[in-house]
């Protein structure tokens, strides 16, 4: 059985409406373009409505042809690291599963969305243009905290959030999860409702997403965790 399908041969609403919460997403890249670059490893961790941790992922990415993994000094990734692990579109079977029916998060979430999404419509896991429920913890940060940078490690020191591995795809993950668990208790603490309420029950009515399970199980054991 072929890992990564060219059409994803199943759609499941009602399988993503049994999965509400956030899904918090990191990827580490060969640079800033998401028309030009190439995703090298990423990170997932699904969170429940309250923001608590019930699973996690993550995968290097290999790259075919790629001659210059970008800055290494960064996310400290080389091509030998690279090499064997699956293609981005290996996983997107696997990725759509995990995202679908959830808010979808990042530091910066314009940043990571605009490298996965792209891959997801062209493979048919999601159509053209997706309008997905999301939240920014770098936007958001203002809401929440006092900060004078809204970096991943400042918004992180000035509430207390663990960032060990700063730029390895699941430990920015998990830090960004931290973050929001931190603004939803804030919220909880000044009297108001959920901040993202409407934002979880748009992903929950959301039924554009497309995967193939058999594949998502074939693909979660192609991970390459760093």
């Amino acid at each position: 059985m072929s890992t990564a399908s060219a059409a994803p041969t199943s759609h499941c609403p009602q399988a993503a409406r049994g999965c509400t919460g956030f899904a918090v997403v990191d990827v580490e890249t060969t640079g800033l373009s998401a028309q030009r670059d190439q995703v090298l490893e990423i990170g997932v961790v699904q969170l429940d409505a309250a923001g608590q941790e019930q699973q996690s992922w993550s995968s290097l990415i290999g790259v075919e042809g790629l001659h210059n993994a970008g800055p290494t000094d960064i996310h400290g990734l080389t091509l030998a690291d690279l090499a064997g692990a699956p293609a981005l579109d290996q996983l997107l079977d696997l990725l759509a599963q995990h995202l679908a029916g959830r808010v979808l998060v990042a530091h910066n979430v314009r940043f990571d969305l605009g490298f996965l999404v792209p891959a997801l419509v062209s493979s048919g896991h999601l159509p053209p243009e997706p309008s997905l429920p999301q939240v920014c913890t770098m936007r958001s940060a203002r809401r929440f905290i006092t900060t004078p940078s809204r970096s991943l490690r400042s918004c992180c020191t000035a509430v207390g959030v663990p960032l060990e591995q700063h730029h390895t795809a699941l430990a920015d993950a998990r830090a960004c999860a931290g973050l929001l668990r931190h603004y939803l208790q804030v919220a909880v603490g000044r009297g108001q409702a959920g901040p993202w309420d409407e934002e979880l029950a748009a992903a929950q009515e959301l039924d554009c997403w497309h995967w193939d399970a058999a594949a998502a199980r074939e693909q979660a054991r192609l991970l390459r965790p760093r």
